[in-house]
């Protein structure tokens, strides 16, 4: 992974993680600052431009760590579901991401306070057990060999049998382990959204080689059909990708399979489109139903429909789960 320079906190300085990260990143100019809002958050930015030439931010958090997810998350049946955001922003450039509605910038937060995340886990917990997705605004895994953040989340995982955790990935990673409370979620596209949309991401097929090994290697796997794009010929482009998953991949030795249509916050769209005028996914014509834009409730309706029909050839009703 290749940044342009590094900005670090100045609090953020003294960190082992940081040292770690940095000497990871010899020959990347590192620049000293006050804050990471002074970057991330300033007025005037050019993400679009940024993504190009993307800068690493190395900060501390504070406040809130682990937020209650958010209606637009699927919960797969958990009570208390919660994400972390422990990064900002993502070293992949999907064109339909709601990351470029939500934050003003194209470069990457790291936040290198984790022992701070291992008290907030350890407080919510003791209101019982706890569902984390860590990777809703970023692709830890992706980012790992950097970072460290991914074998972070295992490792609380590890040491509290009633914490579950998700890592979600666009990437194709070697898993070896089998830690029964954490679930690696590989998102499924077909070749024609990955080419249209997902920018810098591993391959479809390297994603289902991935998951099939880290199956035979115990890890608990769920597939994500999710989001959905009205590519044209969609019906044909999804057949396909789920005859290639199921040549490569035993469905019932599955955790789950989520199916969802695209869907993004109209307040993330309306920043979206702004900062990407161009944007084939942000200027589709959607439909507003709470506050979410989505495909039209007919489209939609066809869409998840098609792939419960395609998926439920191979894996029990009770597996997938759908946001209808």
């Amino acid at each position: 992974m290749r940044f342009t320079r590094v900005y670090v906190e100045e609090r953020a300085e003294d960190y082992p993680l940081t040292r770690e990260i940095l000497d990871k990143l010899p020959d990347v100019h590192v620049i000293r600052i006050k804050h990471y809002k002074d970057v991330f958050d300033r007025k005037r930015q050019n993400a679009v431009l940024q993504r190009e030439h993307q800068a690493l931010i190395i900060a501390v958090r504070d406040g809130n760590r682990l937020f209650e997810g958010a209606p637009v998350c699927q919960s797969f049946g958990q009570k208390n579901f919660y994400y972390a955001s422990s990064m900002m922003n993502c070293p992949f450039d999907c064109g339909y991401c709601y990351l470029k509605g939500m934050y003003p910038s194209g470069h990457i937060v790291v936040f290198v306070n984790l022992d701070d995340y291992e008290k907030d886990v350890e407080e919510k917990l003791k209101d019982g057990p706890m569902y984390v997705c860590a990777s809703y605004d970023t692709d830890l895994i992706a980012m790992n060999g950097l970072t460290g953040h991914a074998d972070f989340w295992k490792k609380e995982a590890l040491a509290h049998e009633d914490l579950l955790v998700e890592l979600r990935t666009k990437a194709a990673p070697e898993i070896k382990d089998d830690i029964s409370n954490v679930i690696y979620a590989f998102t499924l596209s077909p070749e024609e959204v990955v080419t249209r949309y997902e920018r810098n991401t591993a391959s479809v097929r390297a994603r289902i080689n991935a998951a099939a090994k880290a199956m035979e290697n115990g890890a608990k796997v769920r597939l994500c059909f999710d989001p959905m794009m009205k590519v044209p010929d969609w019906k044909d482009a999804y057949k396909r990708l789920v005859d290639e998953t199921v040549s490569v991949i035993d469905p019932g030795k599955l955790t789950d399979v989520s199916v969802g249509t695209f869907r993004i916050s109209a307040d993330f769209l309306s920043k979206m489109r702004k900062a990407y005028p161009d944007s084939e996914a942000a200027w589709y014509p959607y439909v507003i139903r709470d506050g979410v834009a989505q495909y039209e409730p007919d489209t939609d309706k066809e869409m998840q429909e098609f792939m419960c029909g395609l998926l439920g050839e191979y894996i029990g009703r009770e597996k997938i789960f759908t946001w209808n």
